[in-house]
Order: C-alpha cells, then structure tokens, then sequence
C-alpha cells in the first residue's frame, strides 16, 4: 500500500512525522514540551476563556484525554485554572506567565522547523496546499 494513494494516511503520517521533528527541536533547545503540549498551549494563548470542553472540541479528543494533559501543564506550572464569575462549577484555562514565556520560544522553534518543510515550494504550491488541507477537512 502506497500512502500517496490513502490521503487520509498521507496527512496522519505527515503530521506524526512533523510533530517528532519539533520534539527534536524543542529537546534540542532543552524545552521539556511535547508536541500535543505545544498545541494546547497555542491554543489557550489564542483565547484567554477555554473551558476543558472546549479544548476537547477542538482537538478532537475525548475530556479525560484532556484532563490529563492540562494536569500535566498545570504541574509544569505552564496552565492554571481559574473558577469563572457565572458559573463556579467551570474552570477556564489561562498560560501562565512561566507558559507564556516556554510558548514564544516554542513557537519560534515551530516556526523553523515549519519553514524546513516548505523549503523548495513555492508560495503559490503552500497556498494551494492549504486551500485543500481546509477543504478534506471540511468534507469531513
């Protein structure tokens, strides 16, 4: 079986196989953060009132899984919950200032390890790449 010929396969690899070469990275640097981490602290930087089910919605993966990896953030002191104003029972999620700062080298690692990837295509082929990545997600 050929990849090229499963897109769905194709896309998965490409994004385990990218998601390894910023861990690389990242280990390089000597940030203790793995990819997933990565995601969910650019996530939360994006938006400051994230509840633990909005994450698990955007992320596509199920509540506990997200739990965990907010507890591991939290114990990393990169996230912290605060109680919202109308409704004690949700938590919203917040970088701390420690997250904050971890995030901006982070995404200066990514940002290298994004532009190695595109090397030898133009910008009218990433753009094309992108129009159609959107579109299969879309369809789905």
């Amino acid at each position: 079986m050929n990849d090229a010929s499963h897109l769905g396969l194709l896309i998965a690899r490409t994004g385990l196989v990218l998601g390894k070469a910023v861990e690389r990275e990242f280990e390089k640097s000597g940030l203790e953060l793995t990819y997933q981490h990565f995601i969910f602290l650019n996530l939360l930087s994006k938006n400051n009132k994230l509840i633990q089910q909005d994450l698990a919605d955007i992320v596509k993966i199920d509540k506990s899984a997200v739990l965990r990896v907010i507890a591991a953030l939290e114990e990393k002191k990169l996230v912290e919950r605060t109680g919202d104003t109308c409704d004690r029972r949700k938590k919203t999620l917040h970088l701390t200032i420690l997250g904050k700062a971890l995030l901006k080298q982070a995404l200066q690692i990514e940002t290298k390890v994004n532009s190695r990837m595109q090397e030898g295509l133009s910008k009218e082929e990433v753009s094309t790449f992108i129009k159609v990545a959107l579109h299969l997600r879309d369809n789905i």
